[in-house]
């Protein structure tokens, strides 16, 4: 069973690829920091697309999933599902806590899945930890691609008549490389 909301409990502290790795990829100087803010906000921006476009989760979050269908496999958006001591997961059902022995977790399939082993009373609300898993170097060099793109053409306003730049193919490929699918 799919989610009906989905909420950010934890909002990412950190962004998959560093400011001094943007600043490089612009072949800026270590003394051309006048645009620090504005390349740490693309990178953010070219984070959020990257996560959206491929239903994934970059850099470590907190989420929490209300599911008021019927089923007992609760599907968790936003892979990989991070689960460890720090990182849990924990369950309500009608705002009252599901003991862990009443469903298992599948954290290697992706997405992840709860399975329930007894029916429970809606809503049921799933909160997790998703992310934090090294980025794959395709989509460091999208968010990157993308970075640059908007930093070189910043606004869609063109006046001389030609059509504004569009992202470069290769940033499409580069998510496609990446997609469950294997298209975008």
């Amino acid at each position: 069973m799919l989610p009906r909301s989905v909420v950010v409990v934890t909002h990412p502290t950190v962004e998959p690829v560093t400011l001094s790795e943007a600043r490089l990829h612009l072949r800026l100087s270590a003394d051309q920091t006048d645009d620090d803010r504005l390349i740490a906000s693309l990178i953010s921006t070219g984070r959020a697309l990257v996560e959206k476009r491929l239903g994934v989760s970059l850099v470590k979050r907190r989420l929490r999933a209300t599911y008021d269908g019927q089923g007992n496999v609760l599907e968790l958006p936003s892979p990989p599902l991070l689960l460890d001591v720090d990182h849990t997961l924990t369950i309500t059902a009608d705002g009252a806590a599901v003991s862990s022995a009443a469903y298992e977790v599948d954290s290697d399939s992706r997405p992840a899945t709860v399975t329930l082993s007894t029916p429970q009373n809606l809503p049921l609300v799933v909160t997790f930890w998703a992310g934090g898993q090294p980025l794959a170097p395709q989509l460091r060099s999208a968010i990157l691609l993308y970075v640059g793109h908007l930093y070189s053409n910043r606004e869609l306003v063109v006046t001389d008549g030609s059509q504004p730049a569009e992202l470069p193919f290769a940033f499409e490929a580069l998510l496609a490389s990446e997609s469950v699918t294997g298209v975008w």
